[in-house]
């Protein structure tokens, strides 16, 4: 049940950067929807509220301009006698064309074509408009009120107009003319242009999308239809106003674009803001809100690998207690045995000088003798070195010439390496001196060679060799000695070789290891300030790098060599760690 609920621990604490990133992104996202419908919204219900007051502001102009048309027509109606370009009449229409600002001039057609009466008298050109569609209209359909014309070039002062126009009837019904306003489309400019409208357009078009005006002015615009676009092309005929989203046939730019058509007039008011205006302050919220999203999640990301590293140094802390605690435990055990094979190697050892004397006179006997005895010797070291680890008694580093110390491993190697396997070295031809314990250093590479002999049970060879190295680091270059212990035995797996140095960890069958010689390897080498690195494929052999600080060059090894041969000894320093060189980065 425990392994299962660290299972799910291991795997929630993978996954928590995810969980927390997707829902810093979903609510981040669900934001941005939000925030981007509502200015949408905002910005609908900016326009059709624009677009309504406009409707009524233009239907009351036109309505204005209509009763005006219908009394100036009454008029006419009722005094059949009055004459064309009659003063007093003219100047009715001047008092008239006074409350029209939007009306350029007023004018009177005759049932001939021609102008009778004109505010623009007496420029007024003598030229027959029974031409113009608008007077074709009144002549040809009594039922007609008023009539809205495309825009039109006047004939008299070259100016756009556009006609509003209402039939005259003689007392028995005919056809008597019309009377026209001509509305100047420049005034619905203007007017349009008082209001600030940013980036936005205001249009005037008939209901067949012929338009009549523009806010801001575009001539080449005028007078053309655009029945075919939105909304003449399918939304008037669904509602009479609304709101739609679209690109401007006119311009090409996308607006949102708000459309009234007037109640009983043929006129449809049509008012349009720049999306790109309109969604700016959306933009800016949505910018502002990825920045800051970003920040957070880079925040929890280095919170989440500040977290992660947090534990990775209480996992190391936490194993290199249970290491401790392990090797302590082999130093009371090796303590114990230690103290045994002591003791009988002094009952041994008191047995050959007993027999000693009693095989003075056979040479062969005393051969076997100093064979045993030098067996012995050896065999204290190792004792010592146990007890040196169940005393916990601290390292006592020297400075040697590492070449100088495997030479004289080397007998110790080739009988610890077996009649199948062959040990050969390559040694510097300058001094490779390091500050190491002479002792542990031989047992260390005794250790590498006996792995690199049970990795190759059917014999091989065992490379050791010595090179100067040098180094790169923060504070310049460095230089090393490094020590190669490699074999083409059956190598090791990625995840064995990861695992080479943790205590107990061992691939052999049962009572050929213990899983300690590399553990104790790598102890000893980060002691001396140094560092243990493997190379090895499955197939291919293995290489182990003993890579340990230079100390001295070559021109002090006379005086080590000198110190140790007149018995004296280089000043020791501890493996403590305050006077330790920690080189090894």
């Amino acid at each position: 049940m425990q392994i299962w609920f660290e299972i799910r621990r291991q795997l929630f604490q993978s996954i928590r950067p995810i969980i927390l990133g997707l829902c810093i992104i979903s609510l981040l996202s669900y934001e941005l929807w939000r925030s981007h419908s509502a200015a949408r919204v905002e910005a609908e219900n900016t326009v059709f509220n624009l677009v309504h007051v406009m409707s009524e502001q233009i239907a009351r102009t036109i309505q204005s301009i209509d009763l005006n048309l219908q009394g100036i027509a009454g008029e006419i109606s009722s005094n059949p006698s009055l004459a064309d370009n009659d003063s007093t009449f003219r100047n009715e229409l001047h008092k008239r064309l006074a409350t029209l600002p939007y009306v350029r001039a007023l004018f009177v057609i005759g049932a001939d074509g021609y102008i009778s009466h004109d505010t623009d008298y007496p420029s007024t050109p003598r030229v027959s408009l029974a031409d113009r569609e608008y007077y074709r209209v009144h002549k040809l359909d009594a039922s007609v009120q008023m009539h809205i014309s495309g825009p039109l070039k006047s004939r008299s002062v070259g100016v756009w107009f556009i006609s509003m126009s209402r039939r005259i009837n003689a007392a028995n019904g005919d056809f008597r003319g019309i009377v026209v306003a001509a509305v100047e489309p420049l005034y619905f400019e203007r007017f349009y242009r008082q209001l600030w409208m940013g980036d936005g357009t205001i249009l005037l078009l008939l209901e067949d999308g012929t338009l009549l005006a523009r806010s801001p002015e575009d001539d080449r615009a005028m007078g053309t239809s655009f029945a075919a676009a939105e909304p003449f092309r399918s939304l008037l005929t669904r509602d009479s106003h609304g709101v739609y989203w679209g690109e401007s046939p006119i311009d090409g730019i996308h607006r949102v674009i708000g459309y009234q058509h007037l109640d009983s007039l043929p006129v449809v008011v049509m008012m349009t803001l720049n999306e790109t205006e309109v969604m700016s302050a959306w933009r800016t919220h949505a910018t502002v809100g990825i920045i800051g999203a970003t920040i957070l999640l880079l925040l929890l990301l280095a919170l989440e690998w500040l977290s992660r590293r947090s534990r990775y140094r209480e996992e190391l802390a936490r194993l290199r207690l249970e290491r401790a605690q392990r090797l302590e435990a082999i130093g009371r055990f090796a303590g114990g045995i230690a103290h045994d094979i002591g003791n009988l190697m002094r009952i041994v050892r008191s047995g050959v000088s007993v027999l000693r004397p009693m095989v003075t006179d056979r040479r062969d006997a005393l051969g076997v003798l100093d064979e045993i005895d030098q067996s012995l010797v050896a065999g204290r070291e190792m004792v010592n070195q146990l007890l040196s680890h169940a005393w916990n008694t601290e390292t006592r580093l020297e400075a040697f010439d590492l070449n100088q110390l495997i030479s004289e491993a080397l007998p110790i190697l080739t009988q610890a390496a077996g009649p199948l396997t062959k040990v050969t070295t390559t040694l510097t031809e300058d001094a490779a001196i390091c500050l190491v314990d002479k002792k542990q250093f031989q047992s260390a590479i005794v250790n590498l060679v006996l792995n690199a002999r049970d990795a190759m049970p059917f014999g091989g060879t065992v490379c050791i060799d010595v090179r100067i190295a040098q180094e790169d680091g923060g504070n310049g270059v460095s230089r090393w000695v490094d020590i190669h212990v490699s074999d083409d035995g059956a190598g090791m797996a990625d995840d064995v070789r990861h695992r080479a140095f943790d205590p107990f960890f061992t691939t052999k069958e049962p009572g050929l290891g213990n899983g300690v010689g590399l553990s104790q390897v790598l102890d000893f080498v980060r002691q001396c300030s140094g560092r243990v690195e493997i190379f090895s494929k499955e197939n291919r052999g293995t290489v182990v790098r003993l890579r340990l600080p230079l100390e001295m060059g070559a021109d002090a090894l006379v005086d080590v060599s000198n110190s140790h041969r007149a018995g004296g000894m280089n000043p020791e320093r501890k493996s403590t760690p305050q006077n330790r060189d920690n080189r090894h980065g």
